[in-house]
């Protein structure tokens, strides 16, 4: 696919591609040329959903926007991006309460269940895997996250009894930048604090894991998400435009 400096691309393949930045582009011309070059990748390798995200200052350039109109894709969401610096995060009896199983722990249909369940009444609608199959989606994040996905991939209980997932991990290209993958409570227990419990534990082991900061992202719909994100000490600091191919 296009190579420009600064761009940065997740290739969940052949399930999804997100370009997260699209770079330093010079010219409408040269953005012309990089959509074209994505068509045929698209095209070729045959995925099932791509997406690109334009930041703040690139939305206010109509020229890109109108081009990615004509090729076909159209504004999905509107992200708010929160970020965290995790020196002085501390553990509470509270968080101790919720145990963690990872893959080598639990059986990866029991994670599949849980995480589908979680997506359900989601506020993120129109996030860019939101159209994919829980196996899809499984699949690509494989791909993205690489072989140490086994470890990202964790069901959060409450005695016995799962009441979401978390799927922390540095992200790919980086040292100690902590992202989560996917981070969600099961229906029967949202507004109840454990968005906030998980959510912190969720930070903890970013943390344990070399993570020194902590970026999420929610939608600009989910109120709810954006809460626990200011509860547990996370500042509001860009809004991103998510940008998807029609089917």
């Amino acid at each position: 696919m296009f190579a420009t400096r600064g761009a940065k691309i997740l290739d969940g393949t052949p399930n999804y591609v997100v370009i997260e930045k699209i770079g330093q582009v010079s010219s409408v011309k040269h953005f012309e040329g990089i959509l074209g070059e994505v068509k045929e990748y698209v095209k070729e390798k045959g995925i099932r959903s791509v997406s690109i995200v334009l930041n703040e200052k690139e939305v206010l350039q109509t020229e890109l926007t109108g081009v990615l109109e004509a090729f076909g894709y159209r504004m999905q969401e509107i992200q708010h991006l929160y970020e965290r610096n995790l020196s002085s995060l501390n553990m509470n009896k509270q968080i101790e309460s919720i145990e963690i199983k990872s893959l080598e722990q639990t059986k990866a249909d029991v994670f599949k269940k849980v995480w589908m369940e979680a997506r359900s009444g989601s506020l993120n609608a129109h996030n860019p895997h939101s159209a994919l199959s829980i196996e899809k989606e499984f699949e690509g994040m494989k791909s993205e996250l690489g072989p140490n996905y086994i470890k990202s991939c964790l069901t959060a209980f409450y005695g016995k009894v799962p009441i979401g997932v978390t799927m922390p991990h540095i992200e790919p290209g980086t040292i100690h930048e902590g992202r989560l993958f996917y981070f969600g409570i099961l229906p029967a227990y949202r507004n109840s604090g454990w968005g906030e419990v998980l959510h912190k534990r969720s930070l903890q082991m970013l943390k344990n894991i070399g993570a020194t900061h902590y970026i999420g992202a929610t939608g600009h719909k989910n109120i709810p998400m954006q809460r626990i994100f200011q509860v547990n000490g996370c500042q509001l600091f860009e809004r991103k435009y998510t940008y998807r191919l029609k089917d």
